[in-house]
């Protein structure tokens, strides 16, 4: 049986443009991140409103295994695998095929009250880009 892991990033989070840089895609107007407690690992729902006023949902269900599950609504990646390395920090890895198209890592602040995600990765036409979300706890 698989210990639990705790994760200061269980809640709700909004997006904070003015405080992040995002060089993918035009940044969102609006983006709400949820990270659920589920069993040994995490849900996580994703629902907002891109800079062209469409809206979108995300989502996955994963422990902090390492292992690849499916990542649904994604166009950069269809699978992602968490790892822990502690409380305050979670490793992502993203992958399009099997492909690793994505590497993020999600800090929690010491007050807990901010989350940082540091996300490198490729465009589909291959270029890379870096983005430095800021989320704040709702």
């Amino acid at each position: 049986m698989l210990m639990a892991v705790q994760d200061l990033g269980h809640g709700t989070w909004r997006f904070i443009p003015a405080e992040s840089t995002y060089e993918s895609a035009p940044a969102p107007k609006e983006s709400r991140r949820q990270w659920i407690p589920d069993g040994d690992g995490v849900k996580f729902i994703h629902d907002g409103t891109s800079a062209q006023g469409k809206p979108f949902h995300t989502e996955f269900r994963a422990a902090y295994d390492g292992k690849p599950v499916p990542f649904i609504g994604g166009t950069l990646y269809d699978s992602v695998a968490l790892f822990s390395k502690g409380p305050n920090r979670v490793e992502q890895v993203f992958t399009l095929k099997g492909k690793v198209t994505v590497k993020a890592v999600r800090t929690i602040s010491k007050d807990g009250k901010k989350m940082t995600i540091d996300s490198r990765g490729s465009r589909a036409d291959g270029t890379k880009f870096k983005n430095i979300l800021v989320y704040e706890r709702i």
